[in-house]
C-alpha cells in the first residue's frame, strides 16, 4: 500500500480503532525495538504484524503521510508498559496491509 492506499483504507476511521497492520520496515531494527517485540514473537506473532488503535494520521516535515498506531504488541522499555506507540511510513518500508478490525 503506498500512502493515498493506506489514507484511503484509514478514511472515516476514528481514533481509537482497532488496526491490524502488516508493515516491513524501512531500515534494520534497534537493538531495542528487537526486545519490545520479543514478547510478541514469543506469543507466536510475526515481527511485521501489528495489533492496536489507531492514534493518528498525519504528515511528516517532509511532506509524507503516516500513521502512528498505540501498538498493544510492542513493550516500551522506557515506560515499562506493554503497549508502545509505532510509527509507519509507506514511503520509507512496505505497508503490506492495514485492517480495521
Amino acid at each position: 500500500m503506498d500512502e493515498q492506499a493506506m489514507v484511503a483504507a484509514l478514511a472515516g476511521v476514528p481514533e481509537g480503532a482497532d488496526l491490524f497492520v502488516s508493515y516491513v520496515a524501512g531500515r534494520a531494527p534497534t537493538d531495542r525495538a528487537v526486545r519490545e517485540a520479543a514478547r510478541s514473537e514469543r506469543e507466536g506473532i510475526a515481527r511485521r504484524h501489528f495489533l492496536g488503535k489507531l492514534h493518528r494520521v498525519w504528515r511528516t516535515q517532509k511532506g509524507e503521510v503516516v500513521m502512528t498506531v498505540l501498538a498493544e504488541n510492542r513493550d516500551d522499555e522506557r515506560t515499562g508498559a506493554q503497549e508502545a506507540y509505532r510509527t509507519f511510513n509507506p514511503s520509507l518500508g512496505t505497508l503490506l496491509g492495514v485492517t480495521v478490525l
